[in-house]
């Protein structure tokens, strides 16, 4: 089941050449839904903060509660500009030495050279984490697999737990992220890929989008407030917290309930990306892709911002004659699941 792909050919690919696919999509895909796959991550990237301060600078930068994050239970979170718009969400976990960011691979530069402008006299040292590598394991038989492979994988969401050949933490619906040292990466790799089906980005993107698990990409940068994206109902925002950039209209917009824009999953015809614009008959904008990846059966699945007015209509991908998008909304995760 599966082929041991050489992990050092993966590693040492070009900085931000993912791999889409190892040959066969449609065989990732299928495993995906019926087996187990494991995925290199390489369009995502370990942004590290370290230092006495970096609790109480990341608190008082991010939308999550950053002190509910523990070795052993991480966060979904966001990072706003002043207007309370999303410049980039991540994972956020805790190891004993340093606060890791698990985010986008184009976000992870321009959020370091940003959140490092407000470092001032605090003792926070910010940079790509370069010693730690994170891979994915999915599917309906990855709980089997790690508990064979490495140990028994947490059991809720958000849940991390250490064993001497990886860390892993568990992630909304059948996923889970094992990370380990560089150097170890190869053989952790290779024993899991004689079980499993090695499988790309695509595969990937496919399932965070059915786990409803919106990810902001420089295409999106500035486009939605938090609760667009749902990034509330996967606890990436504490509304008891202190302050943080953008915080007052984020809060604002979750009392008053101002929001007429929500992510929705969707299944478009023809090909799509984020930041596609969603048109309605008339030309008129209705919403926006976040993600999309290739679907199994044909055409393309993706999570999108839409009008709330427009449910159950079916707009039109970047023109108004353009392959048209059926949209739903989505199951939704939720970080206590």
């Amino acid at each position: 089941m599966g082929h041991p792909y050489d992990w050092n050919q993966i590693a040492d690919a070009p900085h931000g050449a993912p791999h889409a696919h190892f040959g066969d999509p449609r065989r990732e895909l299928e495993a995906a839904r019926s087996g187990a796959v494991i995925c290199p991550l390489s369009h995502f990237e370990l942004l590290r903060f370290s230092g006495v301060d970096a609790q109480s600078f990341l608190q008082g930068q991010l939308t999550c509660d950053v002190l509910q994050v523990t070795p052993t239970a991480a966060r979904y979170g966001g990072y706003c500009t002043p207007k309370g718009r999303l410049i980039a969400d991540f994972l956020l976990m805790r190891t004993p030495q340093a606060y890791l960011m698990h985010l986008p691979a184009d976000s992870w530069a321009m959020l370091a050279e940003r959140l490092r402008k407000f470092v001032l006299r605090t003792k926070v040292e910010i940079g790509r984490e370069t010693t730690l590598r994170a891979i994915g394991i999915a599917g309906p038989e990855a709980v089997a697999l790690l508990r064979q492979s490495v140990g028994e994988p947490p059991r809720l969401a958000l849940e991390s737990v250490q064993y001497a050949s990886a860390t892993l933490l568990r992630l909304p619906g059948a996923a889970f992220l094992a990370i380990a040292p560089q150097p170890d990466m190869a053989g952790l790799w290779d024993l899991l890929a004689r079980q499993a089906t090695p499988a790309g980005m695509d595969c990937w993107n496919w399932l965070q989008i059915h786990a409803g698990i919106p990810w902001i990409s420089a295409a999106t940068r500035e486009q939605f407030v938090p609760q667009m994206v749902a990034l509330d109902a996967i606890g990436g925002v504490d509304f008891q917290k202190g302050c943080y950039p953008g915080q007052e209209i984020v809060a604002r917009t979750h009392y008053l309930g101002e929001v007429k824009r929500a992510l929705r999953f969707g299944h478009g015809e023809g090909p799509a990306t984020a930041g596609d614009v969603l048109l309605r008959a008339d030309g008129l904008s209705v919403g926006m892709v976040v993600n999309a990846a290739p679907a199994p059966d044909g055409g393309t699945d993706l999570l999108a911002v839409v009008q709330t007015d427009t449910d159950g209509e079916q707009p039109r991908l970047r023109s108004a004659d353009g392959p048209a998008v059926r949209i739903s909304q989505p199951s939704g995760a939720r970080a206590e699941s």
